[in-house]
């Protein structure tokens, strides 16, 4: 398998808050999905497994797209959070019921017909092709957690950066990025603007 460094989480301000303030990673039930296809395939699987709950957390190891900003952390509050993967992990294997690894993506045609089989296990790190650009690493939790949502606890040290959107204005990202550190309690913390929608090396190569 190729060996995970670095595991991104987009998301939005109120998550990110929450996380720090309660150092907890929250994996949530797929009904909660806006993605029908995907909540769908977790379902039946948790259906024919006979399994009572099922929790899971998305995150992508792979470069930043436009996609993983504008699906995940569309707006001015959008944000996201790089995690240091061997250490995540290490914490994982110490939770019961928990299973990761890397999505992988199906065309149409790999799962149709008599021909096309995917292993049960498989079924939930299954995904549609047009979604390969997510490059995603997803976490699950098997088990009987009655509610819609599950905490694993995290130390802060786990989060390598933290990149805030571009569409947020300049003066409120010096603010929220001065309560971000506070809030670590890490006066060195990687808080950055993200420069997707105007990088100005990129412009500068270009204008010269």
């Amino acid at each position: 398998m190729k060996k995970i460094t670095k595991l991104k989480r987009y998301t939005t301000l109120p998550i990110l808050l929450d996380m720090l303030d309660r150092k907890k990673l929250t994996l949530l039930t797929p009904d909660l999905w806006d993605d029908k296809n995907d909540s769908a395939v977790i379902n039946s699987y948790k259906n024919q497994q006979g399994i009572k709950s099922l929790h899971a957390v998305c995150l992508s190891h792979g470069d930043d797209t436009v996609h993983h900003w504008k699906t995940f952390s569309g707006g001015g509050s959008g944000c996201m959070i790089e995690f240091d993967a061997p250490k995540l992990l290490a914490i994982l294997e110490d939770v019961p019921g928990i299973r990761h690894g890397l999505v992988k993506y199906r065309k149409l045609s790999d799962v149709e017909g008599k021909g096309a089989v995917i292993k049960l296990e498989q079924m939930p790190f299954t995904k549609r092709w047009p979604y390969r650009c997510e490059e995603e690493y997803r976490i699950i939790l098997e088990g009987n957690h009655p509610e819609s949502f599950y905490d694993i606890d995290i130390p802060l040290t786990l989060i390598k950066r933290i990149t805030v959107s571009q569409q947020m204005p300049r003066s409120v990202f010096k603010t929220i990025k001065g309560y971000l550190k506070g809030i670590t309690k890490n006066p060195e913390s990687r808080i950055y603007q993200s420069t997707l929608y105007e990088n100005k090396r990129w412009i500068k190569c270009f204008s010269e």
